[in-house]
């Protein structure tokens, strides 16, 4: 079962990738929203982040998917 803190990054990944345009470019929205977890999160959130995806990624939008793909 996640953990409260990753339920929230998840959610907010999530978030990202609608708000760079997911359901109308997916190559730039993943791009975008690659590019804001490096810029804005801390080492830790997007360590956390990534292994929750390499363990599945459950809950994760394909966006986000193919944005920590290329990270």
């Amino acid at each position: 079962m996640p953990s409260k803190q990753l339920e929230q990054l998840v959610k907010m990944a999530n978030q990202i990738a609608l708000n760079t345009g997911a359901h109308n470019n997916a190559e730039d929205s993943a791009r975008r929203t690659g590019e804001h977890i490096q810029k804005f999160w801390t080492r830790a959130m997007q360590e956390k982040l990534i292994a929750h995806w390499r363990e599945g990624g459950d809950g994760l939008e394909p966006v986000v998917i193919k944005a920590l793909s290329e990270v």
